[in-house]
């Protein structure tokens, strides 16, 4: 295996480290895995996810580039204004899979988000016909009937009533501090949107792979509101999907975060031609 640093995008202030496997371990036909920030994570990942990733999937010989956006970890800031941020993430992944194409001659590519990650990567995903797998972690969620029917039952747990007792014997500037207003928003597209972008994907022979964790529990809280919410393309069975509601938002439990790596690598496995890996 082999780390190096590479620059590239506009003005080459994007930076990233690519990650190779031993030539002789390289797995022909493996599209190359291109990771980028979660939230305000730098290219390591949260609690080293990525670097760990990264250098799983060398050992199955897969290439692996993992990159800060711009202003993000060590890319710079760009210097023309102008673009949204949800334009130049999706911008700056393309500039990624250019400079993998142009200066390292790879042609297929798979791209993984991680919540706000998943909004470039699915974009991108769409957009480009050289993405040929995307695994979306805690992407888009739509709650269901079925969601309605548990979020209600939770009110008859004992656990969580005396929890919420002993949040009310509190002082009042904590009890205020933990209600504070959310300082982070993501724009989700519309259902019906979604469905078409997942169906014009499954016609393209994308590999797709989702993952949700418990730490969605405001918007996702059962393993079968997956296939509930997006039922009219019936993806019981075409595509690879784990729920993990022990899991929290950011897989900070190493056993947790195992099972995810498990879970990608055996997924990015199946996103290379059945011929390369016979050979």
């Amino acid at each position: 295996m082999r780390e190096r640093i590479c620059t590239f995008g506009p003005e080459l202030s994007l930076v990233g480290i690519l990650t190779e496997p031993d030539p002789a371990k390289a797995l022909p036909g493996a599209p190359t895995v291109v990771l980028s920030n979660v939230g305000l994570n730098h290219h390591v990942g949260p609690y080293r996810l990525w670097v760990e990733l990264a250098r799983q999937l060398a050992g199955r010989g897969f290439s692996t580039l993992r990159f800060d956006l711009s202003g993000l970890g060590d890319s710079r800031p760009r210097r023309e204004g102008g673009a949204d941020e949800f334009q130049r993430a999706r911008e700056e992944t393309r500039a990624a899979l250019d400079y993998l194409e142009q200066k390292k001659g790879h042609q297929r590519f798979a791209l993984i988000g991680l919540c706000s990650g998943v909004d470039s990567a699915h974009a991108v995903t769409v957009a480009d016909p050289r993405v040929v797998g995307a695994a979306f972690i805690d992407g888009y969620t739509y709650r269901t009937l079925g969601y309605h029917l548990r979020f209600h039952l939770r009110y008859l747990s004992p656990r969580r009533w005396s929890r919420f007792l002993r949040k009310r014997k509190l002082p009042a500037q904590l009890r205020e501090a933990g209600e504070a207003d959310e300082v982070y928003t993501r724009e989700y597209p519309e259902r019906e949107q979604l469905t078409q972008d997942y169906q014009h994907l499954l016609e393209r022979g994308v590999s797709l792979c989702f993952v949700f964790s418990g730490g969605m529990g405001l918007s996702f809280n059962h393993e079968g509101q997956f296939y509930e919410m997006l039922s009219p393309l019936k993806l019981e069975g075409r595509v690879t999907y784990a729920f993990y509601p022990r899991a929290d938002h950011l897989f900070s439990v190493p056993e947790d975060r195992a099972e995810l790596l498990r879970k990608l690598t055996a997924w990015a496995v199946g996103t290379v031609p059945p011929r390369a890996l016979a050979g």
